[in-house]
């Protein structure tokens, strides 16, 4: 039987991820930079086989999505499992003001982020579960082929998460870059990682990192 192969690749870069606001399910909108994100993302895999493209129903992973179909002449279909994470309360907020509001919980998100629900938001076990569904469906719709998914940094996490049975407070340990490509490879019901965080069309995980201190 021939493998199974999921692309999740995260969109591209918004204005809000750079100066840290939460978006969560805000539809907010590519900056230019992920703009050529995306372009560069469609560039890496065309010319790849691939069969279907997914996406969040955000038009931030709509967009990019969009250009990669274009490559292939498909059609995406907005998946509502691949949706981010709602933030509830704390959508719209920059990262300082949310420490400020709430600063237990956040100090709780981030060391035990699995027994927190934000305000008004999900919480992980929630997102892990529907988007796990959301992987599942894919796989069974195209068995044997290659399809991508356009999604958001907390649904890989946690699909990631699951595939290589982590601990749940290793969550933060995953570095994922807007348009970073990750492939899950399956055969007989069984996951594994074949490609994680690959950001070589952008130019190498050192332009990806340019916070790295060098």
């Amino acid at each position: 039987m021939k493998e199974t192969y999921i692309i999740l690749a995260r969109h591209g870069v918004t204005e809000w991820n750079r100066i840290s606001r939460y978006q969560g399910r805000l539809d907010a909108p590519l900056s230019q930079e992920g703009m050529e994100q995306s372009r560069l993302l469609a560039r890496a895999l065309s010319a790849l086989p691939i069969k279907a493209v997914y996406t969040s129903p955000l038009s931030r992973a709509r967009i990019c999505a969009g250009m990669v179909a274009a490559q292939h002449g498909l059609v995406v279909t907005p998946l509502p499992g691949l949706i981010e994470i709602c933030h509830g309360e704390w959508e719209g907020l920059l990262l300082s003001e949310v420490e400020v509001r709430y600063a237990e919980l956040v100090r709780q998100w981030r060391t035990c982020p699995y027994t927190v629900r934000m305000p008004g938001g999900e919480s992980l076990a929630e997102v892990e579960e529907r988007s796990w569904a959301a992987l599942e469906f894919m796989a069974a719709a195209h068995p044997g082929e290659i399809s991508l998914a356009v999604t958001h940094d907390t649904p890989i996490r946690t699909i990631l998460r699951r595939v290589l049975n982590l601990d749940q407070a290793v969550f933060w340990q995953i570095k994922l870059d807007n348009t970073g490509i990750n492939v899950l490879g399956c055969r007989q019901g069984r996951w594994r990682v074949v490609v994680l965080n690959d950001t070589c069309h952008l130019g190498g995980w050192l332009k990806a990192g340019e916070q790295l201190a060098l």
